[in-house]
């Protein structure tokens, strides 16, 4: 597999776990929280699940711009 092809991987592969991330907090923030009247917050998996995919695609952001900036220099 050549190099440029795995950087477009890294690439697009950041940028759907972003978006996924995004799309699972807003659905975290649409639908499923809310509060009963005993006072518990009631919550999905959907929060971690954002939260993760927003690490995740960041960090194989940050892994593609390491990588462009060490090819530049």
């Amino acid at each position: 597999m050549s190099k440029k092809r795995m950087e477009h991987k890294i690439l697009f592969s950041g940028l759907f776990f972003l978006l996924a991330g995004v799309s699972f907090l807003f659905l975290e923030n649409t639908f499923y929280q809310y509060v009963d009247e005993d006072g518990f917050l009631h919550e999905s998996f959907f929060l971690p699940l954002g939260a993760l995919s927003l690490i995740i695609g960041s960090l194989l952001l940050f892994i593609f711009i390491i990588e462009k900036l060490r090819k530049l220099f």
